[in-house]
């Protein structure tokens, strides 16, 4: 059996590739659930105390708040968000859809992501040597920050202290 070197790590090579841009698209997918997840938790935060049977009315699939398009909405309707937070979750959601719906391997600077990814407002603490997917982390982190200061208010909304 001849063994053909340099295909072997040509082929190395495409599959460290290949693992970088599923790396790109896990990171995305991950980040935008763990987002999901707290503006769920956001939402509640800011309802009076429901039973179980009624949050599962509002969060459940197909509900009107069962899905990341609803939550944001509704986080920015009912001032949980900021605009400038309701911009960028939108462009972290555009971003998921991409790579949740796309047939085939994409990274965060295939032509399909890197115009809405290059759009992310990054923070101060981005820095050039960053790999997009740190890039990615850091501009989600300021949402992450803003959503854990809404959190660490009093529950029920400031609507319904009295």
């Amino acid at each position: 059996m001849d063994i053909d070197i340099p295909t072997q790590i040509r082929n190395l090579f495409e599959g460290i590739r290949h693992q970088e841009r599923m790396t790109h698209s896990s990171v995305v997918i991950a980040i935008a659930a763990i987002l999901d997840n707290q503006l769920e938790h956001a939402l509640k935060h800011a309802m009076r105390s429901l039973s179980n049977n009624m949050y599962e009315r509002l969060f459940d699939p197909f509900r009107p708040l069962g899905d990341f398009a609803g939550k944001i909405v509704m986080a920015y309707a009912l001032g949980i968000i900021s605009t400038d937070d309701f911009d960028e979750l939108e462009k972290v959601r555009n971003i998921r859809n991409r790579f949740a719906h796309s047939s085939g391997v994409l990274h965060l600077g295939s032509p399909e992501i890197e115009p809405i990814f290059l759009t992310l407002k990054r923070p101060s603490t981005a820095v050039p040597t960053m790999s997009p997917p740190e890039v990615f982390l850091a501009c989600v982190r300021v949402i992450e920050e803003h959503l854990k200061a809404y959190l660490a208010t009093p529950p029920g909304g400031p609507e319904l202290q009295h």
